[in-house]
């Protein structure tokens, strides 16, 4: 009895060192090959002007080269939806479809600048943004370079198991709010869907101070390793406002 106890004890372990396999992330998305995916955006100011927005947008990306280790991703948004709620005043805007009142076309005006304009980033084979190319058009809208620089997980220099964990950080140019990020990364599992990342980070401001913190997940393709579905949420505060967003994201 003993014996067979020890025998299926060692089986065991022996397949769930097997399960746990070290997984060296690496980004390899197919050259030329286009992905349309879609951005849901939730955004919740609760301050001395509150506001609710929903937006959503759809997005081609194209991993147009690679030169040595580093992509060139190209965005394009090609349609935006959005739903906003000021207290004294509520708009909705669809730019497939015709504005119904002056305040839905003022906001078509707004997007027409940032629809259909591209946007081009450098991102390594490890998940790391070096380079975010912005037309200036899209300042004016509230968006900067960091809103397009977190579509993939940062990856470790070695491979790991689930369970294991490491630590990255990045400077954010031309956020009027916080200066740099630091995360910590965990790759929690491999699942039918794919290999899922959990992060949690903190975001801080140039004096060093945190404003901010974020947390959320990233399911990526097993053979590309690239982002299949992720959710990040952050909170900020400042200026006696909390800023609390939800960004959902799902490649077709």
């Amino acid at each position: 009895m003993k014996t067979i106890l020890i025998t299926c004890l060692s089986v065991c372990l022996t397949f769930t060192v097997l399960a746990q396999k070290a997984v060296n992330f690496k980004l390899n998305p197919e050259i030329g090959k286009p992905l349309h995916f879609n951005m849901f955006m939730k955004t919740d100011i609760d301050g001395p002007q509150s506001v609710i927005m929903d937006m959503k947008m759809k997005m081609e990306m194209l991993p147009a080269k690679k030169e040595n280790e580093n992509f060139t991703i190209e965005n394009v948004i090609k349609a935006i939806k959005a739903d906003i709620d000021a207290g004294m005043m509520t708009v909705s805007y669809n730019s497939e479809e015709e504005p119904i009142d002056e305040t839905a076309k003022m906001l078509g005006e707004q997007f027409s600048t940032i629809i259909d304009k591209q946007i081009s980033s450098t991102i390594t084979e490890k998940g790391e943004t070096i380079a975010v190319d912005l037309p200036t058009s899209f300042a004016s809208q509230g968006f900067d370079a960091s809103s397009f620089s977190k579509m993939s997980p940062s990856f470790p220099d070695k491979a790991v198991t689930p369970g294991e964990s490491w630590e990255s950080s990045s400077d954010v140019a031309e956020n009027p709010l916080f200066s740099k990020i630091e995360m910590t990364s965990t790759f929690r599992e491999e699942s039918a869907d794919g290999y899922i990342i959990d992060i949690v980070g903190i975001m801080l401001q140039e004096t060093g101070g945190e404003i901010g913190r974020m947390s959320g997940s990233y399911t990526l393709d097993k053979q590309t390793h690239f982002t299949k579905t992720s959710a990040i949420k952050t909170t900020i505060e400042t200026q006696g406002a909390t800023i609390v967003s939800d960004v959902e994201m799902t490649v077709e």
